[in-house]
């Protein structure tokens, strides 16, 4: 008599009597749901990532932030300890052939090298030299009109790559020992060079479209 009430209570509101089975599978249909709906962490980060995609321009000109911004952060580090005097290196001996000290204080450490009154130190020409980069690769910097930005960005790769070389050759021939840090921003001018001089290979010296 209870069911034959119930299914005429549900003809008389024109809804049809949900089956016990339908309802026992809600509850697992939503779970599943759940498990393969993204973490609102990682689909946070995966948003700010495609946000910064689009701001920087896609592909090359955002490669070229990155590197430049890692120039900057490294740079700036070799300039604090030049300054600071400070000796001891994070992850460097400072002895044998892998001693940051003794490239970081040695007379090749400034340009020209020797114990001249106006000799530069080289950390502070390299942060200045990735302080333009940053500038020149930033998303206005690729989208620059005037011809000038776009062969000041490839003259100051290729002049940035001359000193590499140099002091590579300083530390392999002259101080007998080499830098992780100095290393770590050789390697970064030669990806901006590489990457910077390669697309004048084949696009000629243009900035590069922005994406919308």
């Amino acid at each position: 008599m209870a069911t034959r009430q119930t299914a005429g209570k549900s003809a008389k509101s024109g809804k049809a009597p949900q089956s016990r089975t339908a309802a026992a599978r809600k509850p697992g249909g939503s779970a599943a749901q759940a498990k393969q709906a993204p973490a609102p962490a990682a689909a946070g980060l995966r948003g700010a990532w495609q946000g910064l995609v689009r701001w920087a321009g896609g592909g090359l000109p955002l490669s070229t932030l990155i590197i430049s911004v890692l120039g900057v952060a490294d740079s700036t580090f070799l300039v604090y300890q030049h300054f600071s005097q400070a000796g001891s290196f994070a992850f460097c001996s400072d002895r044998g052939g892998i001693n940051c000290e003794a490239v970081t204080t040695s007379a090749w450490s400034y340009l020209p090298a020797g114990p001249v009154s106006w000799s530069v130190p080289v950390s502070v020409l390299g942060l200045a030299f990735f302080l333009f980069m940053l500038a020149v690769n930033s998303p206005r910097g690729w989208r620059a009109r005037w011809p000038v930005v776009h062969w000041a960005r490839l003259v100051s790769v290729c002049v940035g790559m001359v000193m590499v070389l140099y002091l590579v050759w300083a530390e392999l021939f002259r101080i007998d020992a080499i830098c992780l840090y100095c290393t770590g921003v050789h390697i970064l001018t030669f990806a901006l060079f590489a990457l910077v001089v390669g697309k004048v290979a084949f696009s000629g010296v243009t900035g590069v479209p922005a994406t919308r």
